[in-house]
């Protein structure tokens, strides 16, 4: 049986692609004990935690809907909880500070948040109070404090971005329209991605061209917009981490649609100071290790990305043997 592997890339600095990027070369691959069944297993986005523990849903490809659990991963790859979310047919979750886990579902207009135990079993469920302007969740983030955000497209014609602040009890705190949320296609806000950095603030990134970056307070406010430019050819999809006053977003390159799929040249992650938006370093990989991000570490920039295995390939013994290290 095929299983999930993670690769961990590390910066090779005698690869250099321009004065600008470099090269990301794999470091070593990880068998994680979890089935995987092919590329259509992933659900994105994908987390990380402030312990650099790992999450993501894998769903069956059997299924026409996103059924699936969601696993808890160390560093290490071993599986540490599963989260059982049958019943949750969107992939809206945020990663809660002590490594539980919170879901997002609508029932009729209604949100409704269902909580998920460190231990990966079911807590409470809590209803949202209603908006004055609906909208589809496509992003989710907790808060430290317990606050929890939310951000999507209206339903109402238009296409208007919306974002919302719920305090823990379910009570709306702040609604809004971000500064550019009223340009942003529909196709960008399913793209996007938001996550809690460790500064505690939430990094909400529209995929746009440029990138767009809102540092949202529990309170609402925006605390700085950063604006990321875009690779020739690039899309951002998906991929932001922030950690260490570091933020990352990823960027697949070159895509084109084939049949069910899609194909793309390869990844590219601009790594930026989180509060003055300096870029600070550009890297590359190619389609051989350009699996969804997993967890990113600075000083040195370290990268862990979820493998596509093959099948044989990924076996406990041959992953130890044939791990490679940098010298």
């Amino acid at each position: 049986m095929k299983t999930l592997g993670v690769i961990a890339l590390l910066l090779a600095t005698s690869v250099s692609l321009t004065a600008q990027s470099r090269n990301l070369v794999k470091k070593n691959q990880i068998d994680s004990d979890v089935p995987y069944n092919g590329p259509r297993n992933f659900a994105l986005p994908t987390a990380c935690d402030e312990q650099g523990r790992l999450y993501v849903k894998l769903v069956d490809p059997n299924q026409a809907e996103m059924v699936g659990p969601i696993y808890r991963l160390s560093s290490n790859g071993g599986l540490e909880a599963t989260f059982d979310t049958s019943g949750e047919l969107m992939n809206r979750y945020a990663v809660r500070s002590d490594g539980g886990m919170a879901m997002v579902r609508l029932d009729g207009k209604t949100k409704v948040i269902d909580n998920f135990a460190p231990d990966g079993s079911r807590q409470s469920s809590l209803r949202l109070e209603d908006p004055s302007t609906a909208f589809f969740p496509d992003q989710m983030a907790v808060f430290r404090s317990g606050e929890v955000l939310l951000s999507g497209m209206q339903y109402r014609r238009g296409n208007t971005a919306w974002t919302a602040i719920y305090d823990p009890a379910g009570h709306l705190v702040k609604e809004f329209v971000l500064d550019g949320d009223e340009e942003v296609e529909r196709p960008a806000v399913s793209r996007s991605a938001a996550v809690r950095g460790d500064d505690g603030f939430v990094y909400l990134m529209r995929a746009a061209s440029p990138a767009r970056v809102y540092v949202i307070s529990s309170t609402g406010e925006v605390a700085r917009q950063i604006t990321v430019e875009s690779p020739e050819g690039g899309t951002p999809d998906f991929g932001i981490r922030v950690f260490k006053n570091h933020m990352v977003i990823r960027f697949r390159l070159n895509c084109l649609s084939a049949g069910t799929g899609t194909h793309c040249d390869g990844t590219e992650y601009r790594v930026l100071d989180a509060t003055t938006g300096k870029q600070l370093a550009i890297y590359q990989t190619d389609n051989a290790a350009s699996g969804p991000i997993a967890c990113y570490r600075p000083n040195p920039d370290r990268f862990q990305i979820f493998s596509m295995p093959t099948a044989g390939k990924l076996d406990r013994k041959s992953t130890r043997l044939n791990s490679s290290h940098l010298g």
